[in-house]
């Protein structure tokens, strides 16, 4: 079962047994845009801590270095799906993620709290972002600083997304060609 016909049976079932419904989601459009926009706040954070702060030269600074961020950079939009997939594999179980390379995306099949859709939605921004952000902190490598600036804007539409979990009361589920989810309450 694909994530769009698992998530019109599940959202049929819960109506049936009851459940009202409320949207959470961005068109791609909209969530690109204003994910940006939500990225740019961590991301003026870590570059004012980064320039003013961070130590510099720590790490060697060679063409191999830009070698490394063209990686990262190419491999960037698949680890940050690949990271929603393992989250909530690992929440709701593996056989209930589905994903898909073009374009790159992840769907979660599974009745969710607020807590299992939060740790996959924000965990390439919690491992790929914060974790970069600390290696550039504690190295002064500006590839680290680059790669940690991306994964943050990478990751802006979960972040917007995750600003709606609090006034999700009830049951997520995520939403299979959309940004964000749809919350099931009573």
């Amino acid at each position: 079962m694909d994530g769009e016909s698992f998530f019109e049976e599940e959202s049929a079932r819960l109506e049936r047994e009851g459940y009202q419904s409320r949207a959470f989601v961005l068109s791609r459009k909209k969530a690109n845009g204003l994910g940006f926009l939500c990225a740019l706040v961590p991301i003026a954070a870590l570059s004012a801590w980064f320039f003013c702060l961070a130590p510099r030269f720590l790490w060697a600074e060679r063409w191999q270095d830009f070698v490394l961020f063209c990686a990262l950079l190419l491999t960037a939009v698949p680890l940050h799906e690949c990271l929603h997939a393992l989250a909530w594999g690992l929440c709701c179980g593996f056989g209930r993620v589905r994903m898909r390379f073009s374009p790159p995306a992840c769907v979660c099949r599974a009745r969710m709290g607020r807590v299992k859709y939060f740790i996959g939605a924000a965990a390439p921004f919690l491992v790929w972002g914060l974790g970069f952000s600390v290696a550039a902190l504690c190295t002064g490598g500006w590839v680290f600083y680059a790669a940690a600036a991306f994964h943050i804007l990478c990751a802006g539409a979960d972040l917007l997304v995750c600003a709606c979990l609090p006034f999700a009361k009830g049951i997520v589920l995520d939403h299979p060609f959309e940004c964000g989810f749809v919350c099931f309450f009573r």
